[in-house]
């Protein structure tokens, strides 16, 4: 989409210092974070939001990429939490998934 700040982060028509990429997903650190680790993870297509994914086999690429992730990122037995939001909960109409941590009761924050 012409618009959209992710597809044009994910296209690489505006720098960003990218975590991880492959044909099909993105991931990058939160501009804003709220945790010490706080990634987004975002399919390379426009989609706007999770009901509006036609391609089952996109969740099994984002989910382990975010296996992925949550490995590199030394969050295993730290505590994190993945999010989407949706339904006009997100603040850019583009599908994904904020990965933060450490949190929880083993947390050292």
């Amino acid at each position: 989409m012409q618009d959209c700040i992710f597809c044009k982060l994910a296209h690489k028509e505006i720098p960003k210092e990218l975590s991880f990429e492959d044909d099909s997903v993105v991931v990058f650190p939160d501009l804003h974070p709220a945790k010490p680790v706080h990634l987004l993870i975002i399919p390379k297509l426009h989609i706007s939001e999770f009901v509006s994914v036609e391609d089952p086999t996109l969740f099994s690429k984002v989910g382990t990429v975010i296996q992925k992730m949550i490995k590199e990122q030394g969050l295993t037995d730290k505590g994190y939490r993945i999010i989407a939001n949706g339904g006009g909960a997100q603040e850019v109409n583009h599908l994904h998934f904020h990965l933060m941590g450490p949190m929880g009761k083993s947390a050292a924050v």
